[in-house]
């Protein structure tokens, strides 16, 4: 393939991966109406919140794996959170941080945000079946 068909195929990832289909309404709501600026002040905002809230819910599933019946299982966690943060870096920051021009921050926080609220139902999942 030629360097042209693959940055084109990269863009179309790029595009199908990113916010344009923003799965949460506050990330929707950041891409609408608004200029670039806002956008990506609104969509940062929305992802250091989310990253606040994963931040508690990560360290109570520790916490709950610290307790003498669940062993080993507090390092998987830790372990799990490493991965999926490189996994969501590279997503966001590389490829749907591809490409260029004034929507590529509110793109990439937006990215952000979306893996971090998916993230937050993964660590929720085991206490919500209590």
């Amino acid at each position: 393939m030629t360097r042209r068909v693959v940055l084109c195929c990269a863009a179309l990832l790029a595009l199908a991966a990113g916010p344009v289909g923003a799965e949460s309404n506050s990330v929707r709501a950041c891409l609408d109406g608004m200029t670039g600026a806002e956008q990506k002040q609104c969509t940062e905002a929305v992802y250091r919140m989310a990253a606040a809230e994963l931040e508690t819910l990560y360290r109570r599933a520790v916490d709950a794996a610290l307790r003498p019946d669940v062993s080993g299982r507090a390092a998987a966690i830790a372990a799990s959170q490493a991965a999926w943060e490189a996994y969501r870096d590279a997503e966001c920051r590389g490829l749907v941080g591809l490409g260029g021009g004034s929507g590529r921050p509110a793109w990439v926080y937006g990215c952000l945000a979306e893996k971090t609220f998916e993230r937050m139902r993964e660590l929720k999942a085991p206490f919500d079946q209590r």
